[in-house]
């Protein structure tokens, strides 16, 4: 595996561990039916931190798995900014730092 996909799989790892220790990580997964939802990051069925542990992080261990071809841009932080702005900045600072390194991961590759 090529040092890319391993720091990106570690990115992954350390966005799990700090999604699990604010307690937004659930052993159960959502409905299928928000699952299925169209829009963007699933906002009309499920929250923020839903999307990234059930469609971002498997997504992306899947393409790390394939060691298929990166998107040539990512931007999540921005709506991890939006979707979180009620919370203290203390709390989600970490994760927030994660996502910002992970975002510069993939599209500088």
């Amino acid at each position: 595996m090529s040092a890319d996909y391993q720091e990106l799989s570690r990115q992954l790892q350390r966005m799990e561990a700090e999604m699990r220790a604010l307690g937004w990580w659930s052993e159960q997964p959502p409905d299928p039916q928000a699952l299925a939802s169209t829009a963007p990051f699933c906002h009309d069925r499920m929250e923020f931190h839903q999307w990234l542990q059930w469609v971002l992080i498997p997504g992306f261990h899947q393409l790390i798995e394939q060691q298929s071809p990166l998107p040539g841009e990512c931007a999540i932080t921005p709506m991890a900014e939006m979707a979180w702005r009620e919370e203290n900045p203390l709390k989600v600072r970490g994760l927030l730092g994660v996502l910002k390194d992970f975002d510069q991961q993939v599209t500088t590759g």
